[in-house]
């Protein structure tokens, strides 16, 4: 069995970016050389989904204000930002950004990783199906680890 993982780093612009990893991914494949077998896509960030969708704008808009009805982030009240009570998942580091409505996203999306089959050394994705990194808070620096297994 042939195994591969790489890293790759990438910086946001916004929130709600639609981030195509699509050709990040194929590469990732040929260079495993794997024929047969699965490529996963991973986002180790809470803030982030990977999502599997068209790219297309209208439905890129579409789904940035989807995202802003669900958990807006101005004008809502969300008890992770308030320092107030809050008491875990503090940064020593800095200051906290108010991201509550990110983090309520992620877990309406749990889309943390993506499996996609690999037949033929192709990746077996419809025809407008993409692989995107979605940006959940704000422009930050962000890494998606690709593995790809099989023969």
């Amino acid at each position: 069995m042939k195994h591969r993982f790489e890293n790759h780093d990438f910086v946001t612009s916004r929130g709600s970016q639609l981030l195509d990893l699509t050709e990040d991914v194929r590469s990732v494949v040929d260079r495993a050389e794997v024929t047969n077998g699965m490529a996963l896509v991973y986002s180790p960030h809470t803030t982030c989904a990977i999502v599997i969708n068209e790219k297309e704008r209208g439905f890129e808009q579409d789904f940035a204000d989807l995202l802003a009805e669900l958990a807006p982030c101005e004008g809502k009240y969300y008890r992770h930002d308030d320092l107030e009570i809050r008491t875990e998942g503090l940064d020593p580091g800095g200051p906290e950004p108010a991201n509550g409505h990110a983090h309520c996203l992620a877990g309406i999306l749990a889309s943390s990783s993506q499996a996609v089959p690999v037949i033929d050394g192709n990746l077996m994705l419809g025809r407008w199906q993409r692989i995107f990194l979605c940006e959940l808070d704000s422009s930050r620096p962000r890494k998606v680890f690709i593995q790809v297994i099989g023969d």
